[in-house]
């Protein structure tokens, strides 16, 4: 994590560190690829005219004698015979060289970055999926969404930065070498002046990584709206309300529509300022060159060439700065946003193997949240290979009794026992595994039945599939499908019934062989005929599961062995002529 003390010059030292320490093969692959294809190309092509005139033997117009002295000198090492054609060749190799050597270099940077949004990504899908579950009801699903899609992508895009920043600073540092060899004097102007446009624009760069902050943010908020606001339209529709989400989309659109304006006006500014400034600096030497220093046209032309090329490449290395400082923004709240949910990480449990043989048992459980008082001194006792249904009123606490079964809460005082075992004890892992659990909500993925019911689990098979589909009631309608169970259910399972997706997300449940079955108001949402076929299904699970359910309906109620009632924090068991008016 970030210290809360960096700086922003000590941002980009961290940064570094960070991929250094992450994938150090690729930074040292990157960076001996880049720098030595810098020095080949600046070699090449900085010096092409100073050696071909050392071919033709008009070195004393064109250079510097002490320049003409060093690369004579160093053709003379190399024992190379200084000909128009030996030195055409040496540019052309040099240009060869400097292709290769990007070429791979930038392959390794596209894997790399690429390897950095995944890394990123799956780290955050896992800090996600060990925290607490009162964390994760407190993040919003868009802002999930746009931190594992954006915000990975963009914050990996600052390794392209940095990759970029090295090799125009390589390739600067030889254009560098090479003017000050045909004439210092000139080139430490050049520099000098540089450096100032550089501090002078600097100003454009942090305009740039305020920009890049508020982009981050307002497209945070709109991602986060945008995935609410589509999952309340039908309601809205139906009310002709729809406009009021409109005119808030539209309110956050424009905040983040002012934020890409900021941005790409700096950019911009960056890139026309910096181009009038090289002309000024280039204009300028000409005229002190020919005014004051009493230079030679010919050596005027090359030291312009070297410098243009100089210059240019600072021009480059502040844009290229420009865009790190906007990446890296979201670079560290990626950063952030993992070790939030690492600090929310669920708290141990034991190593104990679960069994479910006589039964689960809540003695004096207590729970608060928010201080508010969910449950008080409650007692339970929910027999293995019975049905044992919780009626109450919505916010009576039956949920949590149910969250707190799963391990997902800790009660604030009493035990949930499992088989007479302490839940905290258990191997909590293994203890869901052997739960089913069937929520309210018939989520369905824009997949096959199959692909719906296995979840990924290649474990299973199509005879496991089967199986639960038949232990749902769902076999009939699912084998009369056009492609059986690996017939698309369109989004959101849209091409079913509300019945039939209550089926399949039953059948779920029960593919991978539970002990223990847990409905939470798993009918509520169907029509009366249909919630008595779901619910005959349902009760014909105790006969080789034990089944907990949450619900109000007397279609379920009256088919349980034990109904509990809770109220005001408390449980009651009800007798048997109450439940038809639970």
């Amino acid at each position: 994590m970030r210290p809360v003390w960096i700086n922003d010059e000590s941002e980009h030292v961290q940064l570094i560190r960070d991929f250094f320490r992450n994938y150090p093969k690729q930074v040292i692959v990157v960076w001996l690829a880049l720098s030595i294809a810098s020095v080949a190309e600046g070699l090449s092509l900085s010096t092409l005219l100073p050696l071909l005139s050392i071919a033709t033997g008009d070195s004393a117009n064109m250079v510097g004698h002490k320049t003409t002295d060093f690369l004579t000198q160093t053709l003379h090492w190399a024992s190379i015979n200084p000909t128009i054609s030996t030195m055409v060749v040496l540019v052309v190799i040099g240009l060869v060289v400097k292709a290769g050597l990007t070429l791979l270099a930038y392959r390794e940077v596209g894997y790399t970055v690429a390897a950095i949004a995944t890394d990123t990504r799956l780290a955050f899908l896992r800090a996600l999926s060990a925290s607490r579950w009162e964390y994760f009801l407190s993040q919003r699903t868009g802002r999930l969404a746009n931190s594992i899609s954006t915000e990975a992508t963009n914050s990996a895009g600052a390794f392209q930065s940095l990759a970029n920043l090295a090799s125009i600073s390589s390739q600067s540092a030889v254009f560098l070498a090479v003017a000050l060899l045909i004439n210092w004097k000139i080139a430490g102007l050049a520099i000098l002046i540089g450096a100032g446009i550089f501090m002078l624009l600097k100003i454009m760069v942090s305009i740039s990584r305020e920009a890049g902050s508020q982009q981050k943010g307002a497209f945070q908020q709109l991602m986060a709206l945008l995935t609410d606001s589509l999952s309340s339209l039908k309601p809205l529709k139906a009310m002709a309300r729809e406009q009021h989400m409109d005119q808030m989309l539209e309110r956050q659109t424009r905040h983040l529509n002012d934020a890409l304006r900021t941005s790409v006006l700096a950019s911009e500014t960056l890139k026309a300022v910096q181009e009038l400034l090289i002309g000024l600096v280039l204009v300028a030497g000409v005229a002190a060159s020919l005014t004051l220093l009493d230079l030679e046209l010919s050596e005027i032309m090359v030291l312009t060439i070297v410098l243009a090329r100089l210059l240019t490449k600072l021009s480059k290395l502040q844009q290229e700065y420009q865009k790190l400082v906007s990446k890296e923004a979201f670079y560290w709240a990626m950063d952030e946003a993992i070790d939030e949910a690492r600090d929310a990480r669920e708290e141990g449990f034991g190593e104990r193997s679960p069994s479910l043989h006589r039964g689960i048992r809540l003695e004096h459980v207590s729970f608060a949240y928010g201080g508010r008082t969910v449950l008080h001194d409650v007692d339970i006792d929910i027999p293995a290979g019975q049905f044992t249904t919780l009626v109450g009123f919505s916010g009576a606490g039956k949920t949590t009794l149910i969250d707190l079964i799963i391990g997902l809460l800790r009660a604030s005082s009493g035990r949930v026992l499992i088989d007479d075992a302490p839940i905290d004890d258990l191997d909590i892992r293994a203890w869901r595994h052997m739960i089913g659990y069937v929520p309210q909500d018939t989520v369905l993925l824009h997949e096959t039945v199959y692909n719906n019911i296995a979840i990924g689990d290649d474990s299973l098979t199509e005879a496991d599939v089967e199986t639960a589909l038949r232990k749902a009631g769902a076999w009939a309608f699912v084998s009369a499908l056009s492609e059986g169970m690996h017939t698309s259910v369109g989004e959101h399972g849209g091409r079913l019934s509300g019945g039939q997706r209550q089926r399949i997300v039953i059948a779920r449940a029960l593919v991978h062989k539970p002990r223990l079955v847990i409905l939470d108001e798993a009918t509520s949402a169907l029509d009366p005929d249909t919630e008595r076929e779901v619910s005959a299904t349902l009760a014909a699970l105790g006969e080789e599961h034990t089944v907990l359910a949450v619900s109000h309906r007397a279609a379920l109620t009256e088919r349980s062995d034990i109904v509990y009632r809770i109220e005001n924090g408390h449980a009651t068991r009800m007798a048997d002529d109450a439940r038809a008016t639970a």
